[in-house]
């Protein structure tokens, strides 16, 4: 009789037992039958996975079902607790609400919407490799020492993407800090002009235009004006820096064909709310 492939847990027993005689279902309706017998040493539990009868040329191919679903437990119920043990242990100093949105970010990098399932099965591949390697060698795997001391660069990998997720949440609350001090800014202030237009070129650069879609003149401008004029110019600081000085009571955003107004006029309305005034096209957008 084969010798049992022993696979073990001390974490989801059932789940495994549940997954392995799942999988395991096409190859009996193919005429190959096995046998799951389950055994408990301390608090690990066992599943002894054996073709039964003389049926070692199909040993290869029982090993690779067993890895493939091994692969998919993995994924699916192993890399979202390493996932937020990495932030448990790693940015224990973040409130819980900090928590969870870390760990949603993690998961948006790690599963991008639009290639969910292409990075998933890159993932799950090499772990089914690694996992084959090993069952070339061994008769028994334990779960959670093959994850901890066999996919070490698979655990690195995800610490990296948490990481990732920490740096995105750092940048957006600093951002909505500097929303909030600029809002704070413009709330402050005593309107200086009524109505500014925002003309946004294709060449990345814009043009202020009064109510009567002439350039916008006025003392408080006269500095950042000279500062355009510089070519290393940021255009994006040196527009946001001239509302606020101006504090209009009104904010027209107008983009010509093919202006990328993106994270400039996401500022904006961001800064000036019901202000902001989205133009959805007229003569100053054909430019």
């Amino acid at each position: 009789m084969n010798a049992p492939i022993s696979i073990g847990t001390s974490t989801i027993p059932d789940v495994l037992l549940d997954k392995l005689q799942n999988d395991l279902q096409t190859l009996q309706r193919d005429g190959l039958l096995f046998n799951i017998d389950i055994d408990r040493v301390g608090n690990i539990t066992f599943l002894d996975c054996r073709l039964q009868g003389q049926q070692e040329q199909y040993l290869e191919t029982f090993k690779a079902y067993l890895a493939n679903s091994l692969a998919d437990i993995i994924i699916g119920e192993w890399e979202q607790r390493i996932i937020r043990k990495i932030v448990r242990q790693n940015f224990y100093y973040y409130s819980e609400e900090e928590k969870r949105i870390i760990l949603k970010k993690a998961r948006e990098i790690l599963n991008p919407a639009a290639f969910s399932s292409y990075h998933i099965q890159q993932r799950k591949e090499k772990i089914l490799l690694r996992i084959l390697d090993y069952l070339e060698l061994h008769q028994e795997l334990i779960l959670e020492g093959f994850i901890n001391f066999r996919l070490k660069d698979y655990q690195q990998e995800l610490e990296d993407i948490v990481n990732s997720a920490v740096d995105e949440f750092l940048l957006e609350k600093e951002y909505q800090e500097f929303i909030r001090l600029l809002k704070y800014f413009v709330d402050i202030q005593e309107p200086r002009v009524d109505d500014v237009k925002i003309v946004f070129r294709e060449n990345g650069k814009f043009n202020l235009l009064d109510q009567e879609n002439k350039p916008l003149q006025h003392e408080s401008l006269e500095g950042i004006m000279l500062d355009l004029q510089e070519a290393d110019a940021n255009y994006e600081d040196l527009l946001i820096s001239a509302l606020i000085t101006l504090a209009p009571r009104r904010v027209e955003l107008h983009l010509e064909k093919g202006a990328a107004g993106g994270d400039t006029t996401k500022t904006i309305r961001n800064v000036f709310g019901s202000r902001v005034y989205h133009c959805p096209g007229c003569q100053l957008c054909k430019g």
